[in-house]
């Protein structure tokens, strides 16, 4: 589904993926790599997809736990960069949708 709502962007082939077990969880280094890639790239915008029934998560698995983690690595990356525009999603079972 994360591919098909790149391409729907007009993104395909046209980005850097950072994929992480837990996504955003684990803070550190999911922002580590994408800090690298602002560096090298200094990308306007990032995407950062969560995905429902995460196994990383346990049992505080919910919508609402996935959104505070984006929503603390998108402020650890608008540190480096604050103009960054984000954007936060969740792929569910049926589609991806706004966090």
């Amino acid at each position: 589904m994360v591919d098909e709502d790149l391409e729907k962007r007009g993104l395909k082939e046209k980005f850097d993926r950072i994929s992480w077990p837990g996504a955003s969880l684990d803070l550190n280094n999911v922002k580590n790599s994408a800090e690298v890639s602002l560096k090298l790239h200094d990308p306007d915008e990032i995407i950062v997809y969560e995905h429902e029934d995460c196994g990383a998560y346990g049992n505080d698995n919910s919508p609402n736990r996935h959104k505070e983690n984006a929503l603390k690595l998108i402020k650890a990356l608008q540190k480096t960069k604050p103009s960054l525009k984000t954007v936060t999603l969740i792929a569910t079972f049926i589609g991806v949708k706004s966090l």
